[in-house]
């Protein structure tokens, strides 16, 4: 039988080919991925408090959970959901943000501090001149934002609506939740890097953490939406919280600095105390309460005395979590919702124990809470509905998820016999 006479000049070929590959870089390989715990209790977990922590999350419809301790992968559970990429809502805000984080650690942003008009120039003038990229990180630019976001999602350029806005307030002045302003900074990653936003990231951290599976949703001009938008699978979202519990480390790899991760998961001090640059504090207990300073400011800001006279009978109870305050509400939830939002107000005084550790969550219960001390990595994912479909009601919002997460490492209030620690400052809580 004859051979193609070219054939056997391929072997050669084909056998230094294999041999290089096998040969090749790591770089070349597969990224390392979280190795898998032995066990939770052996990583110091609670059993009863595991067991717990999944009943609740099955009865309040999760999709999906990931727990990650010491940096070991304990377990991923789906709840009637094969694994999939599931839309992170609000933690988008702090996905975008580790875009700047890297933009700010090669030396391409030279400060938080940069101001916005070096990338929107038709900004240097007026009052919109001095808005920062702090100000956008941190909620403080001042532009006006609905409290609903259906005016953003009404325009077909989300990056044009922002810079349209109005000032409502000098910026830096006043923390104020802004979806349309976070939107800007697509188009700052992207003026800044040459890249889109989810391409750079896909670039400059993701593929680095084999994070290959993800997708975001862009506007009709074109632009990454920041508010919401990526949708990412749990165990690759929780990844992202390893490394910023492993301060910008992945694996031992250094991707962020370990400064730059700190100040963004760090609240700030005096109108930046919220949060951190789109990272928010994570305290070991809230005690939510309605006192008279609460209803005062709520008079004061027109809220109707019918709902103000409704809400007096709860007046001397205290909450543990939202869940249960929520709960006690009952039939006034809808209006006081109405309200408070609308005026930019609180809808309970809360009280707050010591700081553990920092957050990211979304709309309808999307969450990633990290506990450095006990090296605690905890994800919750809820599938949203279909966008024509009616919203589902508060029982999907998973809304006890920080107690029972921090419960799993013994993190909570102290027992109800002990005085309760007075609060490290009067606080109230969206």
């Amino acid at each position: 039988m004859s051979r193609h006479p070219h054939s056997l000049r391929f072997v050669p070929l084909l056998l230094l080919a294999t041999a290089l590959l096998l040969r090749a870089p790591a770089a070349f390989a597969a990224p390392p991925d979280l190795p898998r715990a032995g066990s939770a209790e052996a990583e110091g977990i609670d059993p009863e408090a595991l067991r717990q922590f999944l009943q609740r999350a099955e009865e309040s419809k999760s999709s999906a959970v990931v727990i990650v301790k010491n940096g070991k992968l304990v377990g991923e559970w789906s709840f009637g959901h094969a694994p999939a990429r599931i839309e992170a809502m609000s933690v988008t805000k702090s996905v975008a943000g580790l875009a700047v984080l890297k933009l700010l650690a090669d030396g391409k942003i030279a400060s938080l501090d940069v101001h916005l008009h070096t990338y929107f120039p038709e900004w240097n003038q007026g009052r919109k001149k001095d808005i920062t990229l702090r100000h956008l990180l941190t909620h403080t630019s001042g532009l006006q934002s609905d409290p609903t976001t259906e005016e953003i999602y009404r325009s077909p350029d989300f990056v044009k609506l922002a810079l349209a806005a109005e000032l409502t307030e000098p910026p830096g002045t006043s923390f104020r939740y802004n979806n349309k302003a976070v939107n800007l900074l697509a188009a700052v990653v992207q003026k800044v890097s040459g890249k889109r936003l989810d391409r750079y990231l896909s670039d400059a951290l993701f593929r680095l953490m084999g994070i290959t599976d993800f997708s975001w949703s862009l506007d009709d001009a074109g632009n990454p939406q920041v508010m919401a938008g990526v949708q990412l699978r749990p165990r690759d979202l929780a990844k992202l919280g390893q490394l910023m519990l492993d301060g910008g480390l992945w694996l031992g790899r250094r991707l962020l600095p370990a400064e730059w991760v700190k100040q963004a998961t760090t609240p700030g001090e005096g109108v930046f105390s919220p949060g951190g640059l789109l990272w928010w504090p994570q305290y070991a207990w809230v005690r939510l309460s309605v006192d008279d300073a609460l209803l005062d400011a709520w008079k004061k800001a027109g809220v109707p005395d019918a709902l103000i006279q409704d809400m007096t009978p709860l007046k001397g109870r205290t909450f543990t979590d939202s869940q249960a305050y929520f709960e006690a509400l009952g039939s006034r939830l809808p209006a006081l919702k109405k309200e408070v939002r609308g005026r930019n107000l609180r809808h309970a005084t809360v009280e707050k124990g010591p700081l553990v550790g920092f957050n990211s969550n979304g709309d309808l219960g999307q969450y990633v809470l990290v506990v450095p001390e006990h090296r605690l990595v905890v994800v919750r994912m809820f599938t949203p509905p279909n966008e024509s479909g009616p919203r589902p009601d508060e029982s999907v919002f998973f809304m006890d998820f920080s107690p029972r997460a921090l419960a799993l490492v013994g993190v909570g209030p102290p027992p109800v016999a002990a005085e309760a620690p007075k609060a490290q400052g009067a606080a109230t809580a969206r």
